[in-house]
């Protein structure tokens, strides 16, 4: 069993620059990892901004410590929060950690416990580009100076092939394996019966392109000739009513379930019975609903904006293509069983306990050289 601390003080994407507060942060990603973790048999210390306190009381497997921000106005916490105390913390907690695995190299948190405690520390990249924030000038200097000066001999892992080259240019002790997001295996798990829909999950807002899909699945529509295909789609926010617009445009709103939003458990079950998952976003690094579909055995039509689009590919899990369309969907019906059976196949580079497990694998392989 290994004591483990996770540093991961950011827990969700924030909508217009504000943090939303739900009543429960078990379906973030970074929860699901130290699921993952404590699975495996490893005891698990989550440490985040206390801006993501949940609205309720939760019980976890796992330690959750809220840090309250400092400079709120300069190091906002949704983009660069800098954790009051996190020094001090580290100082006496980490003698008795095992490994500190912490998210992101342009961090103020893996700044700090690369100077406490880097032998015990393992770098988990998602981001493959310069952050704009400040038109970039702040993650410049971060990365070709702060980051390559203090974190290049850290141990790090990046989440896609787009990270990893990134990274690669201040980062020396990067490794070759990409670990991309886990889902959680206990919500996304595939079954045999598959209905007749696609589903896209997510938040309705105008970078998802949501309106984009309906308008190709309405392309699709017209061309169906065999048994009607319906689309599911799960989410909420501020597009919803322009979406429903698109739909009667088109004429496909009798073929389209807007389902709201939906905790994972009860969205998973609709995830896992579909032909397939739609993904046209304008804007996304390593989308998690990703890993949750191949986890679920649920074939992923996607566009190539998303660093792991290419993980479709490589594990031929379904169709990555920069602008797809009808024809794709079609695909994607036809193909449907090749595709499921290699998400079936490939499911455990995906899965919680499948991720925390490499992560570890990987740590104690590098402290063993």
């Amino acid at each position: 069993m290994m004591n483990i601390i996770i540093l991961n003080f950011i827990l969700s994407t924030a909508v217009d620059g504000k943090i939303i507060r739900r009543p429960s942060n078990r379906d973030t990603m970074i929860y699901n990892i130290a699921r993952g973790f404590v699975a495996n048999g490893h005891k698990v210390t989550l440490l985040a901004s206390d801006e993501y306190r949940p609205l309720e009381e939760e019980s976890n497997s796992f330690d959750v410590i809220y840090f309250r921000s400092r400079l709120k106005k300069l190091c906002k916490p949704s983009l660069l929060p800098w954790p009051i105390g996190l020094g001090n913390y580290l100082k006496s907690r980490s003698r008795d950690a095992d490994m500190v695995l912490s998210v992101e190299t342009f961090s103020i948190p893996t700044l700090i416990a690369s100077n406490i405690c880097p032998e015990k520390l393992l770098i988990w990249q998602e981001v493959g580009q310069y952050q704009r924030l400040g038109f970039k000038i702040p993650a410049k200097i971060w990365c070709n100076v702060i980051a390559r000066l203090t974190m290049g001999h850290i141990l790090t892992v990046a989440m896609s092939e787009r990270a990893r080259t990134f990274t690669s240019g201040f980062i020396s002790n990067l490794t070759e394996q990409i670990i991309p997001h886990g889902a959680d295996e206990t919500v996304f798990f595939p079954e045999d019966k598959r209905g007749d829909y696609f589903v896209v999950v997510a938040m309705l807002i105008k970078r998802k392109r949501i309106d984009s899909i309906i308008e190709k699945f309405a392309d699709f529509a017209t061309k169906n000739e065999g048994t009607p295909i319906r689309l599911k789609i799960i989410g909420e926010g501020p597009e919803a009513d322009n979406l429903r617009s698109v739909a009667r445009k088109r004429g496909v709103e009798e073929l389209i379930d807007f389902e709201g939003f939906m905790d994972h458990k009860t969205m998973s079950g609709i995830s896992r019975r579909a032909i397939g998952f739609l993904i046209n976003t304008a804007s996304d690094l390593n989308m998690v609903s990703v890993s949750e579909s191949i986890a679920n055995g649920t074939p992923v039509l996607m566009n190539t904006v998303p660093y792991n689009a290419s993980l479709i590919r490589k594990y031929k899990v379904g169709i990555a293509k920069a602008d797809w369309d009808a024809s794709d969907l079609k695909k994607i019906v036809e193909s449907y069983e090749e595709f499921h059976t290699n998400c079936l196949k490939y499911r455990d580079n995906f899965t919680n306990r499948g991720v925390s497990k490499r992560l570890v694998d990987i740590f104690l392989e590098r402290k063993r050289i």
